[in-house]
């Protein structure tokens, strides 16, 4: 439910190419940890916990490791890798304001021209303001990667929120999504700014998924839609969906399981492999089952030809 993410893949040629392409950034992300965290722990083991600010780390541990001609290329990919999501961000950005908030509020009759024209300068704004915050981060008490985290969490897990609820109850009405999102926001808030609570924000959003999604259904409940909610279909692109999205989505969340039950105290570091052991012996059977369905799948058709 990332914007900067899902407009990129509503900009596919259609359903199907959107769905491949969701999916392979899923598991791109179930691994990043590879290449975010492993880093840093060597990084602690080479230069102890007290070697400074976490956020230096992995420049200095590139610095000790790579060879020195690599270094700069190192720099020009870090470089463009930076510009590919601040680009990305800010078209998410300018995008959300020029159709979800000047459209509703003056920019009824206006041509898509003059909203692209809004949206721009509303993305200069914004870069500028952007531009100007940057440097303050360097003073966030536990680094810059925890601090997006939990800068994070005042608009993705209250997105998610509304879209969850959304997707398996139909008649909860936008008035319930309207008022779980203040509360949402509002509660998190207090929480960070407000008040020092000792409850990790990761289990504060945890909890405020819980009392939102329960207040929305209460919602839903007492004051439900007249009839379901049905999304509007743009018949002038192939809407048709990928035939194996169901396999590939298993095994994302099989990925998805195992780097939680792997890195756990029932993982790598417990003494007993049984937990790991039943991890693996129900990937061989999804797999198993996977082909079998691709099989099955696979006879039909030359049936059918």
């Amino acid at each position: 439910t990332d914007q900067s993410i899902i407009q990129r893949a509503l900009g596919a040629k259609n359903l199907k190419e959107g769905q491949k392409g969701v999916i392979l950034a899923g598991a791109i992300k179930v691994i990043s940890p590879l290449f975010l965290i492993i880093p840093g722990i060597i990084a602690f083991h080479m230069f102890g916990a007290d070697a400074g600010n976490p956020d230096t780390m992995y420049t200095r541990l590139v610095n000790e490791v790579l060879p020195k001609p690599l270094v700069g290329f190192f720099v020009a990919v870090m470089f463009g890798a930076i510009l590919s999501t601040f680009n990305g961000v800010l078209n998410s950005s300018t995008t959300l304001f020029a159709l979800n908030v000047y459209k509703p509020l003056f920019g009824q009759g206006k041509t898509d021209e003059e909203l692209v024209g809004k949206g721009r300068i509303f993305g200069v704004v914004i870069a500028i303001i952007s531009v100007c915050i940057a440097p303050f981060i360097m003073y966030a008490p536990e680094g810059l990667f925890q601090y997006l985290q939990m800068v994070a969490g005042f608009f993705s897990v209250p997105i998610f929120t509304i879209v969850f609820v959304g997707y398996v109850f139909k008649r909860v009405p936008a008035v319930a999504a309207k008022v779980a999102l203040v509360v949402f926001v509002s509660s998190y808030a207090a929480m960070q700014l407000v008040f020092k609570t000792p409850i990790h924000f990761l289990h504060q959003l945890a909890i405020l998924f819980v009392v939102c999604t329960a207040l929305m259904f209460i919602i839903g409940y007492f004051m439900p839609r007249e009839s379901e909610y049905v999304m509007p279909v743009n018949e002038n692109i192939d809407v048709t969906p990928w035939e194996f999205r169901f396999e590939a989505s298993a095994i994302i969340l099989y990925m998805v399981l195992g780097a939680y039950v792997m890195f756990s105290d029932v993982g790598f570091v417990s003494d007993d492999p049984t937990i790991m052991q039943v991890y693996g012996v129900c990937g061989i059977v999804m797999l198993v089952g996977i082909f079998g369905r691709l099989a099955k799948r696979k006879k039909g058709v030359e049936a059918t030809i």
